[in-house]
């Protein structure tokens, strides 16, 4: 299985804009080009928005 398929296809244009959104956070002007640190910014930051909106389904 490829690394960089995504879980569900329908959100990656979702997941694009994310990160053309976190990478104009850094001034990058091409998310390709964010380093690694950055992509671990943009885990961190999924990771807890994905918490945030389960807790507050409950």
């Amino acid at each position: 299985m490829s690394k960089r398929r995504l879980v569900v296809p329908e959100a990656r244009n979702a997941f694009e804009q994310f990160k053309t959104e976190i990478a104009n956070e850094y001034g990058v002007d091409d998310p390709k080009n964010l380093a690694a640190k950055h992509t671990g910014v943009i885990v961190r930051e999924l990771i807890a928005k994905a918490e945030k909106q389960l807790i507050d389904k409950e």
